[in-house]
């Protein structure tokens, strides 16, 4: 097989979490959050990697967050190669109302 690059200009930190109910109002208690490497280039190197392709991620990165998503992938053993970009790499949250499955996103 063939190396394969992924290339993820806009890459995330995922934070997911659920909760029973999502209301309007009141402060909400969600479950232990989940956090993970996100991005569309990304998400794509992870699966290869977990099955076994020969990848490389490429992948812009910036401050805190940025580092903080090359720790990520480096605990799931995905090869980068970095690129420093100006600005903030982005986060993103999702919440999941058990009760309905409805999941509510959000990205900053």
């Amino acid at each position: 097989m063939s190396k394969i690059l992924t290339i993820t200009l806009n890459p995330a930190v995922d934070l997911a979490t659920s909760i029973d109910h999502v209301v309007a109002g009141p402060k909400l208690y969600c479950d232990t959050p989940r956090t993970d490497p996100g991005g569309g280039g990304v998400n794509v190197a992870r699966a290869i990697h977990r099955l076994g392709g020969d990848v490389l991620a490429l992948v812009a990165v910036g401050g805190a967050m940025g580092e903080r998503l090359l720790q990520l992938l480096a605990a799931e053993g995905v090869p980068v190669d970095p690129v420093q970009a100006g600005g903030e790499t982005r986060q993103s949250f999702a919440v999941t109302d058990t009760s309905t499955g409805e999941q509510f996103r959000f990205s900053v």
